[in-house]
């Protein structure tokens, strides 16, 4: 099946789970110390895969789905959640067994098993979704973990310059605090105004010119500008004649299925203005 190249990164890391799911059910059947090598197996996959792969889905990319709120959210969605939340638990409990010495069969075919069934529902259902009902501009605007070999946590160094891409966010990090992405615009397009009602965003010119507006207050900005933008205020960007490059930087939102007002008011005026999200664009 060809996936969304945004969605790729995800897709790719869900081969690797399926072979996880596979070994865990295998092990099910195996001898006490083969479970417990399986477990510890099981349980360094979650933590250091399966953690981060979630927090992508679950701030980046299930809140296409339900810009409005919980009562909009596809069934799919719902069930991909939920699904996250069991295998939590379950990896949680699998960690206690492997702490105590002893795996019970039953608990790694039960983790094996819902774990395929996730990625299925994932592939099969609630991606094509996603590709079908999320415009392209939102889509080729994610930056996600895989897709620039930066994972949540990770120190994260680049030539920011440099990184290719020339429109949304091209590069982007994240770690336990804060949420970086480097943004650029090609001539006379950019964000249009909206609110970000959750967090303050500091915004820095790397290369170009540009305008940031902030409650109707417009500063003309070029490489070496900066502007810290409070929570609660409009603002808007527009890139000028030659483009413009710049980095975003706030603190991460907390993992929720509508992370306020993360995508912009849709685009008024000149048609040539888009936005391809509000993370991404501060």
């Amino acid at each position: 099946m060809r996936r969304h190249p945004a969605l790729a990164p995800l897709s790719r890391d869900h081969h690797g789970a399926l072979a996880e799911a596979a070994a865990a059910r295998w092990a099910a059947k195996a001898a006490p110390r083969g479970r417990l090598e399986a477990a510890r197996r099981f349980g360094a996959f979650f933590a250091g895969r399966a953690v981060a792969h979630f927090r992508a889905e679950e701030e980046d990319l299930f809140p296409l789905l339900a810009p409005r709120g919980a009562e909009d959210a596809p069934d799919a969605l719902v069930r991909a959640l939920v699904d996250h939340v069991r295998l939590h638990a379950l990896a949680g409990r699998i960690g206690a067994a492997v702490a105590r010495g002893a795996v019970p069969g039953e608990l790694l075919g039960e983790a094996g098993e819902l774990l395929e069934a996730h990625v299925r529902l994932e592939e099969r259902v609630l991606f094509p979704l996603i590709e079908r009902s999320v415009d392209e501009e939102r889509l080729a605007g994610l930056r996600l973990p895989g897709a620039d070999g930066v994972r949540p946590g990770s120190p994260a160094i680049a030539d920011l310059i440099a990184v290719p891409g020339d429109r949304g966010a091209v590069w982007s990090a994240t770690s336990d605090e804060l949420n970086a992405n480097v943004v650029v615009w090609p001539s006379h397009t950019g964000v249009d105004a909206h609110v970000n009602s959750e967090r303050d965003v500091v915004l820095i010119v790397l290369d170009g010119e540009g305008e940031v507006v902030v409650d109707g207050h417009a500063q003309r900005v070029t490489a070496g500008w900066g502007a810290l933008i409070p929570a609660g205020r409009e603002r808007s960007v527009t890139a000028g004649r030659t483009g413009l490059r710049y980095v975003s930087v706030h603190l991460r939102r907390a993992p929720g299925i509508v992370p306020g007002s993360r995508l912009p008011a849709p685009p008024r005026g000149d048609a040539r203005r888009r936005s391809a999200g509000g993370d991404a664009a501060g």
